[in-house]
């Protein structure tokens, strides 16, 4: 394939992305330590299944807890096990991430479907 036409001076997507990571900060910076890591296995041992697959009427294993109201919004949930959500990747990549563009609303809409209390 010819190269992408790019006009001189603009940055390309792996530059705009490490560009991102690096205002993002690291897991690290963002409160993801040791502590979290022992707390989200404990949490997956108990809740091994992805509750939005399980809304939907699905089983699928969960990987990840995600924190159902994103805690770089709302700092105050980052430990409140009451809005942690078991969930696999193409659930979080996917409508929880639609939902946390949409905004508080879609989240509590999630948070009711979940049967999760409202922030």
């Amino acid at each position: 394939m010819p190269p992408l036409f790019r006009p001189s001076g603009s940055r390309t997507k792996a530059q705009r992305d490490r560009e991102a990571d690096q205002r993002r900060g690291s897991a690290r910076e963002r409160g993801y330590t040791t502590r979290w890591d022992k707390a989200r296995k404990g949490y997956l041992l108990s809740h091994p299944l992805c509750a939005y697959c399980e809304a939907e009427g699905q089983v699928t294993p969960a990987t990840l807890v995600d924190h159902l109201y994103p805690q770089q919004t709302y700092p105050e949930t980052f430990w409140e096990t009451d809005w942690w959500v078991p969930c696999c990747k193409p659930c979080h990549d996917g409508p929880k991430q639609r939902a946390e563009r949409e905004g508080k609303a879609a989240i509590d809409a999630l948070a009711k479907r979940l049967g999760r209390p409202l922030l």
